[in-house]
């Protein structure tokens, strides 16, 4: 009986730390005499966990007429496709709406349900439809359907639960709740709702945001949301539906060829009160398009701010992850798969759903799009394979080699950020004021913050983990946070600056800027973070000046912000204004802490802002644990009790040579990598005795991904010559010995059992494939050879 449970920002499978690799396959959109097939090559691509929306409008085709056994249609029998999934070894993870979207005709609700109830359509103010027809979430007509609607899954799919040793170990609730609103920038002004709103208004006169009409609209609807999906929690446990439940969080948006993750964080600030759902957790739909140099940045940010907004426990999970789009532009090719996945399980994700793993078409007329649905999907809708399909699954040989001690692994980070989400509840229109506040807030964070420092932090190789600073559970400890770059405007609430201040003067070192907060979000007066730090005023406000930081001089600012010198004040920065310096950067004790005014905003246009920031940093007591040498290359790591990962990612179009150096620890020595990185790709390298799947042996270090076949060890090397070194584990008969059966590799043994394989250059190289010899229980005692570009000092 598989148990799913959270710990630790990760799943765990019966007790077990459990890396979930899943793919989305939609029964309805696959003739049942394809279900095997499509099934089958599912498990070959190394995939767990299959997927699927449930969706309402196709198994409740009439009012009260369920079909989930085929009787009306052979598509409609999902329980046979869930027995076929469970007879392959796969478990399930089901996604039964009541909204499914996936590009289904009414977002996946059944027709006569608007029809025979318009009253549970949301309206504009005017009192027309909404122009989505999106419906009121907690309208109660609404509610009795959709808890009808979970009644009659729960029916059909009861024996298949995991509790009753069934494949489904995990449920989402909705999806993408609130997403309709953003895009259409427009909430429901339903008399209900404006009803539920008023009630609302009246008891919150003095909410944490404000007391004005906008930010309270704003945390209305948060709550709104939360509450919905606490009502379908709650129905979801009343009919023992396997939890934890998934909410999943939208945001990623088409911009051309790139889709861009800006816009993710509002996502999270309208599930913001959501994450706090009992059983429940936050979930990111990654959508990146095209993945490079320019826009790698976006999965790093929304996998940490995701972090950040759920408990602690709550795992690092992608309901929904890119292997392909429902139009055929931006078209997408397998490295943009390989790179969205690597980049995203750098920064934590501890699980992943492909979406679309395989193609279809839409049966009857419940496509939003006609017939096809295709979408690029690694297994195209003929039951081919696309050349995505070898990306998904050497991911998955990676994954089920190392997936328990990656899931007990977490990024170390070498900065924190924070995460204000006050600055992302904008999905709403705003009038007046507000509506310059609002416009401001979106300028700066997007180019200034998102795209701005917080990107350039990334980009150069400082391991940014983030804090949301306004949630109620957040912690703001300068022990596990000392350093906390926060990226400011002029409006920030109250209650958020005085935690700012309070965590600098209890021993913190705060960096604020481009702009100081010195009035809260409805632009009224409030310096409780520049009065309570003792910060210097801002003397003057300016557009493209050029600035002297540390000795670094000429660097271009679009804008900045000059303050005045205080004998307390330590000038790190300067900009030249007619001839006379104005202090842009400061550095003052605060407390037992330090405040940085960091008053240049850097959106992110030249490559030496990144050597410059890292050098800032590394000023201001940040201690980074990698070095690159190259910039063009990303680089960073996870570590845990199993041992650590190197991730490193080439996003150009050229091989890219590099040298990295890992600083030593209390986990290991200093460590050592000369790598050659193809074009457009990435490596996963286990260091530190991370343990193989077969448990026969260890990876000590590696200058190539490795992985587990059946009987055996395969060495992915490259073109460069290198090396890996194994420890071999005795496991009662003796330390077992490898053999090399294919592939040009040299082995050298030494003392307890290490072992050393190193090959040379090699223009076509094939794989270095080892054969476990478990009845050898011989010890090689020859010295250990050490290639050139390896090193393991302290290991």
């Amino acid at each position: 009986m598989p148990r799913l449970e959270m710990k630790n920002q990760a799943f765990q499978l019966d007790g077990d730390p459990f890396f979930f690799y899943g793919g989305e396959v939609h029964y309805f959109r696959t003739d049942p005499s394809q279900w095997n097939d499509r099934l089958s090559s599912v498990k070959d691509l190394g995939i767990t966990v299959v997927s699927t929306y449930v969706p309402w409008l196709w198994h409740e085709p009439r009012p009260g007429q369920f079909d989930f056994t085929g009787a009306t249609d052979p598509r409609r029998n999902l329980t046979h496709f869930i027995e076929l999934a469970n007879s392959l070894g796969l478990l399930v993870f089901v996604r039964p709406g009541p909204y499914v979207m996936s590009e289904l005709r009414q977002e996946g609700l059944p027709a006569w349900l608007l029809e025979q109830h318009p009253e549970i359509i949301a309206q504009d103010a005017r009192g027309n439809p909404h122009p989505t027809r999106m419906v009121s979430y907690l309208h109660p007509t609404f509610l009795r359907f959709a808890d009808r609607w979970y009644d009659a899954v729960s029916q059909a799919l009861t024996p298949y639960f995991a509790q009753n040793g069934g494949p489904v170990i995990l449920t989402q609730l909705d999806n993408e709740v609130g997403m309709l609103h953003w895009v259409s920038t427009l909430p429901d002004q339903s008399e209900d709702a404006e009803t539920e709103y008023r009630k609302f208004s009246t008891g919150n006169t003095a909410s944490l945001y404000g007391s004005g009409d906008y930010w309270q609209r704003g945390l209305f609807w948060r709550q709104y949301r939360a509450r919905y999906l606490k009502h379908l929690e709650q129905e979801a446990a009343r009919h023992a539906f396997p939890a934890p439940y998934i909410i999943n969080v939208h945001g990623f948006r088409d911009y051309s060829v790139y889709s861009r993750g800006v816009d993710y964080p509002i996502g999270l600030s309208q599930l913001f009160e959501a994450a706090d759902v009992p059983g429940a957790f936050l979930g990111g739909d990654f959508y990146p398009g095209h993945v490079g140099y320019d826009n790698f940045h976006d999965l790093a940010l929304a996998v940490t701010y995701t972090a950040a907004t759920n408990s602690p426990e709550a795992p690092l999970f992608s309901p929904e992850f890119q292997s392909g789009r429902f139009q055929d532009r931006p078209h997408i090719e397998p490295s943009d798969l390989d790179l969205a996945a690597r980049v995203s399980v750098s920064y934590g994700l501890n699980g992943l759903n492909w979406y679309m793993l395989a193609g279809g078409d839409n049966p009857g007329d419940i496509g939003l799009f006609g017939r096809r649905h295709e979408w690029q999907a690694p297994i195209a809708s003929d039951g081919t394979l696309r050349g995505s399909a070898p990306v998904v699954g050497h991911l998955g040989s990676l994954f089920r080699t190392f997936g328990s001690a990656l899931a007990s692994s977490k990024p170390v980070p070498d900065i924190h950020i924070g995460f204000y989400s006050a600055y992302y509840m904008t999905e709403n229109p705003a009038a007046g004021q507000d509506s310059a506040i609002v416009q401001e807030i979106v300028t700066e964070r997007d180019a200034w913050h998102f795209d701005g420092i917080y990107r350039i932090l990334v980009a150069a190789n400082l391991t940014a983990q983030a804090v949301a600073v306004d949630k109620e559970a957040a912690i703001l400890d300068p022990v596990t946070t000392p350093i906390l770059w926060m990226a400011t405007c002029r409006y920030m609430d109250r209650r958020t600056q005085t935690r700012l201040a309070e965590y600098a003067n209890a021993g913190g070192t705060l960096i604020l800027g481009p702009r100081i907060p010195e009035w809260d979000l409805e632009g009224n007066p409030c310096r409780v973070l520049a009065d309570s730090l003792h910060l210097p005023a801002p003397v003057a406000f300016g557009q493209r000046g050029l600035a002297t930081i540390l000795d670094v001089d000429s660097v271009f600012c679009a804008n900045y912000t000059t303050f005045a010198a205080t004998d307390q004040s330590e000038v790190l920065g300067h900009v030249d204004r007619g001839g006379i310096p104005g202090a842009i950067i400061t550095r003052q004790k605060t407390g037992r802490g330090r405040t940085v005014l960091a008053g240049c905003a850097l959106p992110d246009l030249y490559q030496y802002y990144h050597a410059l920031v890292r050098t800032l940093a590394e000023t201001l007591g940040c201690q980074p644990g990698l070095a690159v040498s190259n910039p063009a290359v990303h680089a960073t790591r996870r570590e845990g009790g199993q041992g650590g990962f190197l991730f490193v990612h080439n996003f150009d179009e050229t091989e890219q040579l590099t040298h990295l150096a890992l600083a030593p620890n209390s986990r290991h020595g200093s460590l050592e990598w000369d790598l050659a990185l193809p074009p457009r790709s990435g490596l996963m390298l286990p260091y530190g005795e991370v343990p193989l799947q077969q448990g026969a042996a260890s990876v000590v270090h590696t200058l190539a991904e490795v992985t587990c076949q059946a009987d055996g060890v395969v060495i992915h090397r490259s073109r460069a010559a290198g090396q890996a070194m194994f420890r071999m584990a005795d496991q009662g008969g003796g330390i077992p010995a490898f053999a090399v059966r294919s592939g040009n590799g040299l082995l050298t043994g030494g003392p307890s059992g290490a072992v050393t394989v190193s090959w040379p250059p090699e223009g076509h190289p094939q794989p270095i494939v080892l054969e476990i010899n478990r009845n050898d229980s011989t010890r090689h005692n020859a010295p250990s050879a050490v290639a050139s570009g390896i090193s393991t000092d302290g290991l």
